[in-house]
């Protein structure tokens, strides 16, 4: 039973690699259809937000003072300093989250501006689907921010690896004091 779950992960997900090639075919890789699976996979998201850069300047007087939120499938998991007057925010901060299924999971780094009156200014996000990512591993990686309306400035600079974990199935039965 544990081999079969074995190759099966091994047939979905592949090996470890470094993640190479150009910016658009790294975004597509990152953000095409899941796969179809027949089993649910657990796993351990390692990430690290190295810097921002470029960023696009929204106050009036000074400069920007950014900050990242971290999303797994709508629950905010981990929020950065704040890098007050900067455009080029040095971060280096980690989180590690486990992930209940990859085929359901998806997570966003949304960057904003501290704004001392009124709402927080969304500079842009990165979104990452991962079950496109297959036990990969992205190391000092810039990606470009993205906005539903394309004027998202800046990219964002992160390490990321997804590390799958299949659920096994407890064949024993459950003690009668366990509830069904």
């Amino acid at each position: 039973m544990l081999d079969l779950l074995r190759s099966k992960v091994s047939a979905t997900f592949g090996s470890t690699e470094t993640e190479s090639g150009s910016e658009e075919s790294d975004k597509k890789s990152m953000t095409e259809q899941e796969p179809n699976l027949d089993f649910v996979v657990s796993g351990i998201v390692d990430l690290t937000i190295h810097k921002a850069e470029n960023l696009e300047k929204c106050d009036i007087f000074g400069k920007g003072d950014p900050y990242v939120i971290v999303t797994v499938n709508g629950h905010r998991v981990h929020k950065t300093a704040v890098k007050h007057g900067t455009q080029q925010p040095t971060f280096n901060e980690s989180k590690q989250c486990f992930v209940a299924d990859v085929t359901k999971s998806r997570i966003i780094l949304g960057v904003y501006d501290q704004d001392k009156i009124g709402a927080d200014t969304f500079l842009g996000e990165v979104q990452f689907n991962l079950v496109r990512l297959r036990n990969t591993f992205l190391e000092f990686k810039a990606i470009p921010l993205t906005k539903p309306d394309n004027s998202a400035k800046g990219n964002l600079f992160i390490s990321l690896s997804y590390r799958a974990m299949p659920i096994i199935p407890i064949t024993a039965p459950l003690p009668e004091h366990y509830e069904k």
